[in-house]
């Protein structure tokens, strides 16, 4: 069978699987739509990345948890530096500030934290909850960590409080 052959043929039944379950063929039509890729080929794609990023996920895939705290804020910090507005240009740089405490504490920390069950998955959870746009969980941990133990020792006065 030649290879365009056998893609047609995958796609034919992954898109009647789909119109058999419109709960999920309609909104996968819209993303479709919006990336300009085949419904198709996006299915298969979750169906490969998902037991990957599982696998790693659940035996120490530290890659993949890492990608998870620096892709998207990659792409949100451009898209920042980019914007006309300066909150968001905060909400970004004190994200990195976090992450990279965190990555400083968690290299030498690590002989002991690869004990802990499920720490790539929680870790992953709280580098998701630092950068997730509706918990901004960086901004907590600076104002109850960083600000108040680390800023009086770099001799930091309080400036006024900027306008996000």
């Amino acid at each position: 069978m030649a290879p365009n052959k056998t893609i047609e043929t995958v796609k034919e039944k992954v898109n009647g699987v789909l119109s058999k379950y419109p709960v999920i063929d309609e909104p996968l039509q819209k993303v479709s739509e919006n990336l300009k890729i085949d419904k198709a080929f996006i299915v298969i794609a979750i169906a490969v990345a998902v037991p990957i990023i599982l696998y790693h996920l659940y035996t120490g895939g530290s890659l993949v948890i890492d990608l998870i705290g620096f892709l998207y804020p990659v792409y949100a910090s451009i898209k920042a530096i980019e914007s006309p507005a300066d909150g968001d240009d905060t909400l970004w740089l004190t994200y990195w500030l976090v992450f990279s405490f965190f990555k400083i504490i968690e290299g030498p920390a690590d002989f002991l934290l690869h004990y802990i069950p499920f720490y790539q998955p929680i870790k992953a959870a709280f580098l998701v909850w630092c950068y997730y746009p509706k918990t901004q969980g960086a901004k907590v941990i600076y104002a109850s960590v960083v600000k108040p133990y680390l800023v009086p020792h770099l001799g930091l006065k309080a400036a006024a409080k900027k306008e996000d």
